[in-house]
């Protein structure tokens, strides 16, 4: 049979679809998991929810508040403390690498650590989309194959688009590769599905697997900088866990002995009445004596990052200060840079990014079955099976 490049794109994309397909629907899978991760955290910590004594009851000042926290929880050293602008959700208390602890913001009662099982499976589905940690292999190796996978997947992406592009732009052609056959059963019901959800799920997979690769690679983090004409930032020093020393969002680790804190309350209703709509308000111990207090103000979801503020709370000049962390305060390289890491989880939309993300893993879950399925099928054909799809237009 005469070669064409049709041919040989038909079967790269057949062949590194079988070497990377599993990893691929892994991080689809997970993808799929966590992808309402906050919402479902919230669910499962409803019974947390408290009733203030009184409507329009004020929460208590920070550090009476902690003083509660300290008398049931003495050995307490929280790194963060957050707080919801909806009235009936408890203040977050995170303690580094314990975890996170929750009290009552009107009456400072501790309130235990939550749905702990709940937070330490998304927590595992987090760490097997990015490392597969579970398999054995070490967090360094795991991202690897997990970086590889994505490369892969924007090859099969581009690929599977042009073995989709009709050759004919017919009406006929055109439906049978953009709209769904009921009809259809076996293979060729697998060829439809395939291309199908390939075509509609095309952007925003394109999307998230951009983002994934400018997270995995830093050859692909630092060309996002230089496209920008900025410089790219230097690599970020491990910690003895394998993590980061600084997080997204300017929220750092684990912080030191706590902080006296007097004098704070009055700069953090100075935030709060500097930003009337705010939805959520997270508050970092400085790292240092004598530093500003480091406060992120949402005004939307966890990853909408265009809705944030950063704010540095300095108690010694007794000002609320603006934060170099704060994103206008960034170059378009950090920006962009910040934007790719909630833009990947659909986050930086909101509930509707979130959705589309969700819907894209999906998507990719049926791509994959579907590939290994024509492959299967076209290794090991059915004893007097007539094929009734067109020949590799699809794996």
């Amino acid at each position: 049979m005469k070669p064409t490049f049709h041919r040989l794109i038909f079967w790269g994309h057949l062949i590194i679809g079988l070497v990377a397909g599993l990893v691929i629907l892994s991080m689809a899978v997970t993808g799929l998991i966590i992808s309402y991760e906050a919402q479902l955290l919230d669910w499962a910590n409803r019974d947390l929810r408290v009733t203030p004594p009184a409507a329009g009851s004020a929460r208590l000042d920070i550090e009476t508040l902690l003083a509660k926290v300290y008398e049931t929880k003495p050995d307490l050293n929280p790194s963060g403390i957050t707080w919801k602008a909806d009235p009936a959700m408890p203040v977050t208390l995170s303690v580094g690498k314990e975890g996170i602890f929750f009290a009552n913001p009107y009456t400072g009662q501790f309130l235990g650590e939550g749905h702990h099982a709940c937070h330490d499976f998304f927590h595992a589905a987090t760490d097997w989309h990015r490392f597969l940690t579970g398999t054995g292999l070490p967090k360094e190796v795991g991202k690897t194959i997990t970086g590889a996978a994505c490369l892969i997947f924007s090859l099969l992406l581009l690929s599977g688009l042009y073995l989709w592009w009709p050759r004919q732009w017919r009406w006929s052609k055109v439906r049978a590769v953009i709209l769904f056959n009921p009809r259809l059963t076996d293979r060729a019901r697998n060829w439809n599905w395939h291309n199908v959800f390939g075509f509609w799920s095309s952007f925003p997979l394109l999307c998230i697997i951009t983002t994934g690769l400018i997270m995995s690679y830093g050859w692909a983090n630092n060309l996002l900088f230089t496209l920008t004409g900025t410089q790219p930032p230097p690599p970020r020093e491990r910690t003895a866990g394998g993590g980061e020393g600084k997080r997204e969002g300017g929220q750092r680790g684990p912080a030191a002995p706590s902080p006296s804190l007097a004098g704070l309350e009055p700069l953090l209703a100075q935030a709060r009445k500097q930003i009337p709509d705010w939805a959520s308000m997270s508050l970092r111990m400085p790292q240092k004596p004598g530093e500003p207090f480091p406060l992120m103000v949402d005004r939307g979801g966890r990853g909408q990052v265009q809705l944030r503020t950063m704010l540095n709370l300095d108690v010694a000049q007794a000002k609320v200060l603006p934060s170099p962390d704060d994103l206008q305060q960034q170059n378009l390289g950090r920006r962009l840079r910040m934007y790719a890491r909630f833009l990947h989880t659909g986050e930086l939309f909101g509930l509707i990014g979130q959705t589309v993300a969700a819907l894209s893993a999906l998507a990719t879950t049926i791509l994959v079955w579907t590939g290994f399925a024509l492959a299967f099928r076209r290794f090991f054909p059915k004893r007097g099976h007539t094929a009734t799809a067109p020949e590799g237009a699809s794996t």
